[in-house]
C-alpha cells in the first residue's frame, strides 16, 4: 500500500525513466530537466518579455519621431509648428510666383531660391519669437482690438479685396491674420518704447546690436534640414546674371540707391526710421528697406530710379 502511494507521488524521468518526487525540477538520477513544460513556458516568457520590452521602446521611438516631424524649430522651449512653418513658406512663394511667374522655383537655379527662401523665412519666424518673448517679459502681452480692426480694414481698402478675397489670398482665416497683426503691433511697440526709448543715435544701429546679443543667447533647436546657403543671392534671379553673386560696389552708388529707397519708403508709407541695405547682384542693385530686423521691401536700383520687386 505504502508503495502504491509512494509510486504515485513519483514522476519518471522523460531521459533516464527513474522516479522522482513530482515537484522535482530536475532528475536526481541523471541531472536533466524533469518538468519540460515549465522550462519550455518560463523560455517563452522571457521571449515575450523581451518582445514587449522592444515593442514598448520602438513605439517611443515612433511617437517621439512623430512628434519632433510635426516641429521646424523650438526657440527657449516654445514650438514653431511645421503646419505654421508650410503656411508661412506657401504665402511667400506664391508672392514671389506672381511677381517672377510659377517656374521661379523649378529648375537648378530656381531651386536654389526656394531653399534661399525657406531659410529666410525660417530665420524671420525665429526673429518673430525671440521678439514676442522678449515683449511678453517686458509686460507687452496684449493688442488693443480696435487698432487691429483698423489694420484689417486698412489691408482690404488698400488691395481691393473682400474678407472673402483676403482670407482666400493669404491662406489664412481672419482670426489668424488678426494674431499676425497682433503679434507685429507687440513687437513694434516693445521695440520702441523699451530698447530704442530716449535714444538718440542710428535706431536700426541700435535695435540690431542688441537682437544680435539677444538671439546669441537663446537657445534655438530646429528640426527643419536645409541646405547651406553659400552666398547670398537675390530672390529674384533666374539666369543670365551670372548667379546674382554679391559684388562691391561703388560707395557713391550704394549711398545714393540707400537715400532713393528710402524716400520711396517713406512717401509711400509716411513712416521714417527705417533702414536700407543695399547689395550689388550683379544683374541689378537691389534695396532692402529693414524695419525691427526685418525686410519689409525690396526694391530695384537702377539710374536714380528705385521700383519694386
Amino acid at each position: 500500500m505504502q508503495d502504491n502511494l509512494d509510486n504515485t507521488n513519483l514522476a519518471s524521468c522523460p531521459t533516464c525513466g527513474e522516479g522522482n518526487e513530482k515537484e522535482s525540477r530536475f532528475c536526481i538520477h541523471c541531472g536533466n530537466p524533469i518538468s519540460e513544460k515549465r522550462v519550455l513556458f518560463k523560455g517563452r516568457y522571457i521571449l515575450l518579455s523581451l518582445i514587449s520590452l522592444i515593442l514598448v521602446g520602438a513605439i517611443g521611438f515612433f511617437l517621439l519621431g512623430e512628434s519632433q516631424s510635426k516641429l521646424v524649430v523650438k526657440v527657449n522651449g516654445e514650438e514653431i509648428t511645421r503646419k505654421e512653418y508650410l503656411m508661412r513658406l506657401g504665402r511667400a512663394k506664391k508672392i514671389f510666383e506672381s511677381r517672377y511667374g510659377q517656374g521661379i522655383f523649378e529648375d537648378d537655379i530656381g531651386k536654389k531660391n526656394l531653399n534661399r527662401l525657406k531659410t529666410d523665412i525660417l530665420d524671420e519666424m525665429v526673429g518673430e519669437k525671440i521678439l514676442l518673448q522678449e515683449a511678453k517679459r517686458a509686460g507687452y502681452t496684449s493688442a488693443p482690438e480696435e487698432e487691429m480692426g483698423k489694420e484689417l480694414e486698412a489691408i482690404k481698402k488698400r488691395f481691393a479685396l473682400s474678407e472673402a478675397d483676403l482670407k482666400k489670398r493669404m491662406g489664412l482665416s481672419i482670426e489668424d491674420l488678426k494674431e499676425e497683426l497682433r503679434n507685429g503691433w507687440i513687437i513694434s511697440q516693445f521695440v520702441e518704447k523699451t530698447i530704442l526709448k530716449d535714444n538718440q543715435g542710428d535706431p536700426n544701429l541700435l535695435f540690431e546690436e542688441w537682437f544680435t546679443k539677444v538671439k546669441a543667447n537663446s537657445k534655438v533647436e530646429t528640426y527643419e534640414r536645409l541646405e547651406p546657403l553659400l552666398s547670398a543671392k537675390a530672390s529674384c534671379c533666374q539666369s543670365g546674371c551670372g548667379g546674382g553673386r554679391a559684388q562691391p560696389l561703388d560707395p557713391k552708388i550704394e549711398e545714393e540707391a540707400k537715400a532713393k529707397a528710402l524716400e520711396y519708403y517713406e512717401k509711400k508709407t509716411q513712416k521714417k526710421g527705417a533702414n536700407a541695405r543695399v547689395t550689388n547682384f550683379g544683374c541689378h542693385i537691389q534695396v532692402d528697406i529693414i524695419e525691427d530686423g526685418k525686410v519689409i521691401i525690396s526694391l530695384t536700383y537702377k539710374q536714380g530710379e528705385v521700383q519694386e520687386i
